[in-house]
Protein backbone atom coordinates (compact mmCIF):
# COMPACT_ATOMS: atom_id res chain seq x y z
CA UNK A 1 0.00 0.00 0.00
CA UNK A 2 3.05 2.30 1.10
CA UNK A 3 4.64 1.80 -2.34
CA UNK A 4 1.12 2.29 -4.56
CA UNK A 5 0.87 5.61 -2.28
CA UNK A 6 4.88 6.53 -3.26
CA UNK A 7 4.14 5.98 -7.00
CA UNK A 8 0.67 8.07 -7.10
CA UNK A 9 2.70 11.06 -5.78
CA UNK A 10 5.89 10.66 -8.16
CA UNK A 11 3.43 10.33 -11.22
CA UNK A 12 1.30 13.59 -9.58
CA UNK A 13 4.36 15.45 -9.29
CA UNK A 14 5.33 14.80 -13.11
CA UNK A 15 2.05 15.79 -14.31
CA UNK A 16 2.10 18.98 -12.41
CA UNK A 17 5.53 20.14 -13.60
CA UNK A 18 4.72 19.10 -17.69
CA UNK A 19 1.70 21.88 -16.96
CA UNK A 20 4.76 24.82 -16.27
CA UNK A 21 6.49 26.21 -19.20
CA UNK A 22 10.12 26.56 -18.81
CA UNK A 23 10.79 30.10 -18.28
CA UNK A 24 14.37 31.37 -19.57
CA UNK A 25 16.58 33.36 -16.63
CA UNK A 26 17.41 36.00 -19.57
CA UNK A 27 14.05 36.23 -20.72
CA UNK A 28 12.36 39.95 -20.05
CA UNK A 29 9.58 39.58 -17.82
CA UNK A 30 7.79 42.50 -18.14
CA UNK A 31 6.05 42.72 -21.76
CA UNK A 32 2.15 43.46 -20.59
CA UNK A 33 1.35 45.78 -18.15
CA UNK A 34 -1.34 43.70 -17.15
CA UNK A 35 1.69 41.79 -15.89
CA UNK A 36 3.07 44.54 -13.86
CA UNK A 37 2.64 44.70 -9.63
CA UNK A 38 2.85 48.74 -10.05
CA UNK A 39 1.87 49.87 -13.08
CA UNK A 40 1.22 53.76 -12.23
CA UNK A 41 4.15 53.89 -9.66
CA UNK A 42 6.57 53.33 -12.67
CA UNK A 43 5.04 55.38 -15.17
CA UNK A 44 4.69 58.19 -12.83
CA UNK A 45 7.98 59.68 -14.02
CA UNK A 46 9.76 61.96 -16.74
CA UNK A 47 10.31 59.49 -20.32
CA UNK A 48 12.05 61.19 -22.92
CA UNK A 49 11.00 60.16 -26.66
CA UNK A 50 13.93 58.21 -28.39
CA UNK A 51 12.18 56.21 -31.38
CA UNK A 52 8.59 57.02 -33.19
CA UNK A 53 7.50 54.70 -35.70
CA UNK A 54 4.68 56.78 -38.13
CA UNK A 55 5.36 60.05 -36.00
CA UNK A 56 3.32 63.19 -35.60
CA UNK A 57 5.02 66.66 -35.64
CA UNK A 58 4.81 66.70 -32.01
CA UNK A 59 7.16 63.74 -31.74
CA UNK A 60 10.06 64.63 -33.65
CA UNK A 61 12.90 66.73 -31.78
CA UNK A 62 14.56 69.73 -33.04
CA UNK A 63 16.87 72.42 -32.64
CA UNK A 64 15.56 76.14 -33.43
CA UNK A 65 17.43 78.94 -35.69
CA UNK A 66 18.70 80.22 -32.03
CA UNK A 67 20.32 76.95 -30.69
CA UNK A 68 17.24 75.92 -28.20
CA UNK A 69 16.54 72.59 -28.30
CA UNK A 70 13.23 70.65 -28.34
CA UNK A 71 12.79 67.26 -26.81
CA UNK A 72 9.59 64.91 -27.13
CA UNK A 73 8.82 63.76 -24.07
CA UNK A 74 5.93 62.55 -21.79
CA UNK A 75 5.50 63.24 -17.92
CA UNK A 76 3.05 61.20 -15.59
CA UNK A 77 1.96 62.51 -12.34
CA UNK A 78 0.87 61.13 -9.40
CA UNK A 79 -2.14 63.14 -9.54
CA UNK A 80 -3.09 62.03 -12.98
CA UNK A 81 -2.05 65.06 -14.67
CA UNK A 82 0.23 64.26 -17.65
CA UNK A 83 2.49 66.78 -19.61
CA UNK A 84 3.07 66.39 -23.46
CA UNK A 85 6.59 67.71 -23.85
CA UNK A 86 7.92 68.91 -21.30
CA UNK A 87 10.84 70.43 -23.24
CA UNK A 88 9.02 71.20 -26.18
CA UNK A 89 5.62 72.50 -27.29
CA UNK A 90 4.20 71.75 -23.75
CA UNK A 91 0.26 70.80 -23.79
CA UNK A 92 -1.28 69.46 -20.19
CA UNK A 93 -4.24 67.08 -19.91
CA UNK A 94 -5.93 64.72 -17.44
CA UNK A 95 -5.16 60.78 -18.08
CA UNK A 96 -6.62 57.79 -16.57
CA UNK A 97 -5.13 54.23 -16.57
CA UNK A 98 -7.18 51.18 -16.58
CA UNK A 99 -5.27 48.12 -17.13
CA UNK A 100 -2.88 48.72 -19.77
CA UNK A 101 -4.99 51.48 -21.77
CA UNK A 102 -4.12 55.02 -20.87
CA UNK A 103 -6.94 57.48 -21.84
CA UNK A 104 -5.66 61.21 -22.44
CA UNK A 105 -8.28 64.79 -22.24
CA UNK A 106 -5.42 67.09 -23.07
CA UNK A 107 -6.29 71.21 -21.94
CA UNK A 108 -6.45 71.70 -25.63
CA UNK A 109 -9.06 69.58 -26.39
CA UNK A 110 -7.06 67.05 -27.69
CA UNK A 111 -7.64 63.42 -27.19
CA UNK A 112 -5.71 59.87 -27.20
CA UNK A 113 -5.62 56.79 -25.98
CA UNK A 114 -2.40 54.54 -25.80
CA UNK A 115 -1.23 50.96 -24.91
CA UNK A 116 1.05 50.28 -23.01
CA UNK A 117 3.06 47.23 -25.40
CA UNK A 118 5.88 47.22 -22.96
CA UNK A 119 7.21 49.27 -19.79
CA UNK A 120 10.21 48.23 -17.56
CA UNK A 121 12.52 50.10 -15.32
CA UNK A 122 14.38 50.95 -18.50
CA UNK A 123 12.06 52.10 -21.28
CA UNK A 124 8.31 52.39 -22.40
CA UNK A 125 6.54 51.60 -25.26
CA UNK A 126 3.06 53.34 -26.09
CA UNK A 127 0.93 52.67 -29.44
CA UNK A 128 -0.80 55.95 -29.02
CA UNK A 129 -4.24 56.51 -31.44
CA UNK A 130 -5.53 59.83 -31.62
CA UNK A 131 -7.79 61.26 -34.76
CA UNK A 132 -7.21 57.68 -36.31
CA UNK A 133 -3.44 58.23 -36.73
CA UNK A 134 -1.81 55.43 -34.15
CA UNK A 135 2.24 55.94 -33.41
CA UNK A 136 4.84 53.77 -31.85
CA UNK A 137 6.62 55.46 -29.45
CA UNK A 138 9.54 54.28 -26.86
CA UNK A 139 10.54 56.57 -24.28
CA UNK A 140 13.25 56.21 -22.33
CA UNK A 141 12.97 55.83 -18.53
CA UNK A 142 15.01 58.61 -16.46
CA UNK A 143 14.12 56.78 -13.00
CA UNK A 144 12.95 59.80 -11.64
CA UNK A 145 10.19 59.78 -8.70
CA UNK A 146 8.10 62.60 -7.10
CA UNK A 147 5.44 60.45 -5.08
CA UNK A 148 3.80 64.11 -4.19
CA UNK A 149 2.70 65.54 -7.08
CA UNK A 150 2.95 69.50 -5.62
CA UNK A 151 6.35 68.99 -5.36
CA UNK A 152 6.81 67.32 -9.06
CA UNK A 153 8.88 70.18 -10.82
CA UNK A 154 6.58 69.81 -13.65
CA UNK A 155 3.44 70.45 -12.49
CA UNK A 156 1.28 74.00 -13.99
CA UNK A 157 2.06 75.33 -10.52
CA UNK A 158 6.06 74.68 -10.27
CA UNK A 159 6.74 75.01 -14.10
CA UNK A 160 4.47 78.37 -14.64
CA UNK A 161 8.27 80.27 -14.38
CA UNK A 162 9.08 78.69 -17.84
CA UNK A 163 6.02 80.07 -19.52
CA UNK A 164 6.82 83.53 -21.28
CA UNK A 165 4.96 86.00 -20.12
CA UNK A 166 2.88 88.42 -22.76
CA UNK A 167 3.62 92.02 -21.44
CA UNK A 168 6.78 93.29 -19.99
CA UNK A 169 7.12 92.43 -16.20
CA UNK A 170 8.24 94.09 -12.78
CA UNK A 171 11.36 93.43 -10.62
CA UNK A 172 9.49 91.83 -8.03
CA UNK A 173 7.47 90.04 -10.87
CA UNK A 174 11.12 89.18 -12.61
CA UNK A 175 12.66 88.14 -9.22
CA UNK A 176 9.25 85.82 -8.52
CA UNK A 177 9.85 83.67 -11.85
CA UNK A 178 13.63 83.70 -10.86
CA UNK A 179 12.41 81.61 -7.48
CA UNK A 180 10.20 79.56 -9.49
CA UNK A 181 13.10 78.28 -11.34
CA UNK A 182 15.34 77.71 -8.11
CA UNK A 183 12.38 75.82 -6.80
CA UNK A 184 12.35 73.66 -10.04
CA UNK A 185 15.65 73.05 -9.68
CA UNK A 186 15.10 71.94 -6.37
CA UNK A 187 12.31 69.44 -6.60
CA UNK A 188 14.24 68.48 -9.67
CA UNK A 189 17.21 67.25 -8.37
CA UNK A 190 15.16 65.65 -5.62
CA UNK A 191 13.04 63.63 -8.15
CA UNK A 192 16.42 61.73 -9.34
CA UNK A 193 17.24 61.21 -6.03
CA UNK A 194 14.37 59.44 -5.21
CA UNK A 195 14.32 57.07 -7.84
CA UNK A 196 17.88 56.51 -6.97
CA UNK A 197 19.19 57.59 -10.56
CA UNK A 198 22.64 57.20 -11.76
CA UNK A 199 23.01 60.83 -13.78
CA UNK A 200 20.87 63.82 -13.79
CA UNK A 201 20.00 65.05 -17.50
CA UNK A 202 19.31 68.57 -17.81
CA UNK A 203 19.09 68.20 -21.51
CA UNK A 204 16.72 70.57 -23.44
CA UNK A 205 15.70 72.04 -20.23
CA UNK A 206 15.47 76.17 -19.71
CA UNK A 207 18.40 76.43 -17.44
CA UNK A 208 21.31 79.18 -16.46
CA UNK A 209 23.10 77.37 -14.18
CA UNK A 210 25.78 75.02 -13.87
CA UNK A 211 26.50 72.14 -11.25
CA UNK A 212 29.07 70.22 -10.02
CA UNK A 213 30.58 68.88 -6.54
CA UNK A 214 30.45 71.29 -3.85
CA UNK A 215 29.64 74.10 -6.52
CA UNK A 216 27.08 76.01 -8.46
CA UNK A 217 27.83 78.66 -11.28
CA UNK A 218 26.06 80.42 -13.96
CA UNK A 219 26.38 80.73 -17.48
CA UNK A 220 28.00 84.48 -19.17
CA UNK A 221 25.72 86.56 -21.00
CA UNK A 222 27.07 85.62 -23.99
CA UNK A 223 27.06 81.83 -23.42
CA UNK A 224 23.39 82.22 -21.96
CA UNK A 225 21.02 79.52 -22.51
CA UNK A 226 18.71 80.52 -25.21
CA UNK A 227 15.82 78.54 -23.73
CA UNK A 228 16.45 81.14 -20.54
CA UNK A 229 15.60 83.80 -22.81
CA UNK A 230 12.18 82.58 -23.57
CA UNK A 231 11.18 82.71 -19.86
CA UNK A 232 11.26 86.18 -20.31
CA UNK A 233 9.26 89.28 -22.11
CA UNK A 234 12.20 90.23 -23.39
CA UNK A 235 16.37 89.31 -24.13
CA UNK A 236 16.73 92.81 -21.24
CA UNK A 237 14.61 90.98 -18.89
CA UNK A 238 16.23 87.81 -18.98
CA UNK A 239 19.72 89.25 -18.47
CA UNK A 240 18.15 91.02 -15.44
CA UNK A 241 16.40 87.41 -13.96
CA UNK A 242 20.24 86.10 -14.80
CA UNK A 243 22.01 88.72 -12.68
CA UNK A 244 19.43 88.99 -9.85
CA UNK A 245 20.43 85.27 -9.67
CA UNK A 246 23.79 85.75 -9.83
CA UNK A 247 23.67 88.49 -6.93
CA UNK A 248 22.56 85.43 -4.52
CA UNK A 249 24.90 82.73 -5.94
CA UNK A 250 27.52 84.36 -4.63
CA UNK A 251 26.65 84.90 -1.01
CA UNK A 252 27.90 81.81 1.36
CA UNK A 253 26.11 78.48 2.11
CA UNK A 254 25.85 75.64 4.14
CA UNK A 255 27.46 73.13 2.29
CA UNK A 256 27.75 69.33 3.39
CA UNK A 257 31.20 68.54 2.49
CA UNK A 258 31.28 65.15 3.86
CA UNK A 259 28.62 64.31 1.19
CA UNK A 260 29.88 62.46 -1.50
CA UNK A 261 27.05 62.33 -3.85
CA UNK A 262 26.87 65.65 -5.45
CA UNK A 263 23.19 65.93 -5.88
CA UNK A 264 22.44 65.44 -2.73
CA UNK A 265 24.69 67.93 -1.76
CA UNK A 266 22.88 70.78 -4.45
CA UNK A 267 18.87 70.03 -3.03
CA UNK A 268 19.53 72.19 0.38
CA UNK A 269 22.14 74.52 -1.20
CA UNK A 270 19.30 75.42 -4.02
CA UNK A 271 16.82 76.10 -0.79
CA UNK A 272 18.88 78.36 0.68
CA UNK A 273 18.99 80.40 -2.39
CA UNK A 274 15.55 80.09 -2.90
CA UNK A 275 14.71 81.77 0.41
CA UNK A 276 17.73 84.16 -0.33
CA UNK A 277 15.60 85.55 -3.52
Amino acid sequence: MRKFILLFLIVAALFSNCGEPSQDKNEKLIDNASEIPDTFHLLSQYWELKDADNPTSKDISFTADDGAEYVSGLVLMTDSTVLENPVGEMTYGKYDLKGNTISVNFDDKRKAIYLIDQINKEQLVLSRTEKKHTSKLTYKATSTQWPNSDKNPFSRQNYQWSKKPVTPESDEQIKSRVKGYVQFCAYYFQGFLNGNAAQIDFNALPTCLNWYQGGISIENEDKLNPKWGHCFYSKEQAYKGRQMLEDVIVKKYKWDEKETNWMKQIVPVLQQIHDNL
